[in-house]
């Protein structure tokens, strides 16, 4: 279970997760932050969803840790939840009706839920729906806290992505495909050497007709015997390794135009002509600088939301009772 921002903080969508979770719970306090408690209620229904992953994925002997240890896991982002809250309510930071709004109707479409579905489970596990609001209002509190307090002050330089860019260029490289046409000239399984070169004799002429320059697709239509004759014996698309060896190692050396030599393969003769080649190259910085000052962003938000939350357990009263 990763630590990241927004799983820290509970994803608006997993307050409907637990909506599942029904049974005897001996409720009992389980931490103390800065005066607030935690209870095992709490602790119970918010990790669910993982205490059912260990469940499913564990053997029966490692169960019991593993479920220790996802138990603390929860807890702690209880914990880090409570402390976010207290500095939600110091720096005054509000959420509009509309903003809960939006943010139910994303949750009832990404559950494929109407309100009324939602308010009738909300009902099963004894939760009112004003009190469904209030738990997205502050999950949206805390990430808007986080967003002011962190986010919205991480500066990454120009150099900084240019930099990032030159050091990673095959993430920005797309994988090289060329597009080809082919005249293909089968050889029959076990043909003789006699019969081999009568179809190497019938294919020659076609290459050199292809190679002044008479029109490649006409020329496939007329005298291919590949399947894709009829098409202009266009093939498609192919990455590395798409292709036999053979047919690979004489069509990614050709620019888009060019014609290969005879090339033989298992199958017979082939006759390759390259219309078009994409990828290969890295895509110009103009193209992905957004994506890259994301991604950096992303991460120093990261490093910078642990160190924060650090800060604010060093200064707060923080008793486990688990």
């Amino acid at each position: 279970m990763k630590r990241k921002i927004f799983l820290a903080l509970f994803s608006i969508l997993a307050l409907l997760l637990p909506l599942n979770l029904r049974g005897e719970v001996v409720d009992r306090i389980v931490a103390l932050v800065n005066g607030e408690i935690i209870t095992l209620s709490e602790l119970e229904q918010m990790g669910k969803p993982f205490y059912d992953q260990v469940r499913q994925t564990s053997t029966a002997g490692e169960r019991e840790e593993k479920m220790k240890k996802a138990r603390i896991e929860v807890l702690d982002r209880l914990i880090d939840s409570r402390l976010l809250e207290e500095e939600m309510k110091k720096r005054k930071i509000e959420v509009p009706e509309r903003d809960v709004d939006a943010a139910i109707q994303d949750v009832l479409k990404s559950s494929n839920l109407t309100e009324n579905d939602m308010k009738k489970a909300l009902a099963r596990e004894g939760m009112t729906y004003s009190t469904y609001r209030q738990r997205v209002r502050d999950e949206l509190g805390k990430m808007r806290l986080v967003s002011r307090e962190i986010k919205s002050k991480i500066v990454i330089e120009d150099v900084v992505l240019r930099d990032y860019y030159q050091k990673n260029l095959e993430k920005f490289t797309d994988p090289l495909e060329v597009k080809i046409q082919q005249i293909f000239f089968p050889v029959p399984e076990h043909a003789s050497q006699e019969e081999t070169a009568a179809v190497e004799r019938e294919a020659r002429p076609i290459l050199e007709r292809a190679r002044k320059g008479e029109d490649f697709a006409e020329l496939a239509r007329k005298f291919s015997k590949g399947p894709e004759a009829g098409e202009g014996g266009l093939l498609g698309y192919f990455k590395h390794r798409e292709l036999m060896p053979e047919l690979e190692e004489a069509g990614f050396k050709l620019r888009p135009g060019e014609i290969s030599d005879l090339v033989r393969s298992p199958a017979g003769f082939h006759i390759l002509r390259v219309l078009e080649r994409k990828g290969g190259e890295p895509r110009p910085f103009a193209e992905v600088q957004f994506k890259i000052r994301e991604e950096l962003s992303e991460a120093e938000a990261q490093k910078k939301f642990e160190q924060w939350m650090k800060e604010l357990k060093s200064k707060a009263y923080i008793e486990i009772r688990l």
